[in-house]
C-alpha cells in the first residue's frame, strides 16, 4: 500500500512550504479543496479525473499548515491561512476561484470567502459545524469524551499521538480497521472495499508524517471562536450536511445557515459525516455553476427538515 505525495509545493513570503495535488484540466475553473480533519487531500484516482474534466474544473487540493508536505505554523489562524490561500492562486497565475471545504475545512473556506470576497466566486461547506466556539454540541458520549480530553490535553494528546505513528505506520492495515470501526460508530458509513479502508490509511499517515500536531491544532482552531463572523461573508455559500452526522449533528448547519446571509442549503436526511466522495459531481457541478452565474440571493433548496420551513 503506497501513500500517496503531495505533487507540488508554493513558497510562501514568509519562507514555508504550502503543498498541493491538482487534477482536471489546466485551464479549467479554479476550484480549491480544503480538506477535513485528518488532512487526508482526496486521491487523484480516475473516478476524480473524470468528475474534474466533465465539469471542467482544474481541482487543486491545498494542504494546510503542518499536514503532509505544509510547513507547520505555530499560533496560525484562520485569516492568515487566507492570506495563504492568496500567494497560492496567485502563484497558480489566477485571479478568481472557488472554494470548497469539507468538515474542518468548512470554516477555512468560509474565511477565504470572508477575507477574499473580490475574488472567490462560489463558496460551499460539507459536514461544517457552526462557528459560536466549543466545538459540536449534542454528540455521542463514545465522540464527546475524546474531544473533551484533546481540547483539555492538547500537548498530551500530541506526545501520544506522534509517540504512535511509528508503530502504525508499521502496520497500517491497523489504522485501516480502527477508522473503519470509528466511522461506523460515528454514522454508519464504511468503505465498500478493504483496499478503500486501507487507502484512507495512508492517506492519513502521509498527513501526518511531520507528527500529529497539525491535526489537533486544526480541530482545536475550528472548536475556538473563527476570528470572523460568518454575517461578514458577503457571497453566496452553499452547504450540505446529512442529517444523519453525529459527528457534527444537523443542528450545527441550521445554526449556521441561520447566521450566514446568503445560503442555498441542502440537507440530505440519508447521509452522515463521510458522504462528499459519494456527491462530488453534484457538490462541484452546483459550485461550478454558482461560479458562473455569481448570484447571492439567499434560497433554500431540497430542504425535507421542517425547522428551516
Amino acid at each position: 500500500m503506497n501513500a500517496p505525495t503531495d505533487s507540488f509545493a508554493v513558497s510562501l513570503r514568509d519562507g514555508r512550504r504550502l503543498t498541493y495535488r491538482c487534477a482536471g484540466p489546466p485551464d479549467g475553473m479554479l476550484v480549491l479543496y480544503l480538506h477535513g480533519a485528518i488532512g487526508s487531500p482526496q486521491t487523484v484516482c480516475p473516478e476524480l479525473e473524470a468528475v474534474v474534466a466533465e465539469l471542467g474544473v482544474r481541482y487543486v487540493m491545498v494542504s494546510r499548515p503542518g499536514f503532509g508536505g505544509s510547513d507547520p505554523l505555530a499560533g496560525r489562524t484562520m485569516l492568515r491561512f487566507a492570506d495563504d490561500v492568496t500567494q497560492l492562486v496567485d502563484a497558480l497565475g489566477r485571479e478568481r476561484f472557488a472554494v470548497v471545504g469539507v468538515s474542518t475545512g468548512g470554516p477555512y473556506a468560509l474565511a477565504c470567502a470572508h477575507e477574499l470576497s473580490e475574488r472567490v466566486a462560489a463558496t460551499a461547506v460539507v459536514s461544517c459545524m457552526a462557528g459560536a466556539g466549543g466545538g459540536p454540541r449534542n454528540l455521542q458520549l463514545a465522540v464527546s469524551l475524546p474531544l473533551r480530553v484533546l481540547r483539555r490535553r492538547p500537548r498530551t494528546c500530541t506526545h501520544a499521538g506522534d509517540a504512535l505513528l511509528g508503530l502504525v505506520g508499521r502496520h497500517p492495515r491497523v489504522v485501516a480497521r480502527v477508522m473503519r470501526a470509528a466511522a461506523a460508530s460515528a454514522d454508519g458509513y464504511l468503505p465498500a472495499r478493504s483496499e478503500a479502508r486501507e487507502l484512507a490509511a495512508a492517506r492519513f499517515l502521509a498527513a501526518a508524517r511531520r507528527g500529529v500536531g497539525g491535526m489537533i491544532d486544526d480541530y482545536l482552531l475550528c472548536a475556538a471562536p473563527w476570528g470572523f463572523d460568518p454575517a461578514g461573508v458577503p457571497g453566496l455559500v452553499q452547504l450540505w450536511h446529512g442529517m444523519r452526522d453525529t459527528l457534527v449533528p444537523v443542528d450545527e448547519a441550521i445554526q449556521l445557515a441561520a447566521g450566514l446571509p446568503h445560503v442555498q442549503i441542502e440537507l440530505d436526511p440519508d447521509e452522515g459525516h463521510f458522504f462528499y466522495r459519494r456527491r462530488l459531481r453534484e457538490i462541484l457541478g452546483d459550485l461550478a455553476a454558482a461560479s458562473r452565474r455569481r448570484a447571492p440571493q439567499a434560497q433554500l433548496r431540497h430542504s425535507r427538515d421542517p425547522r428551516l420551513a
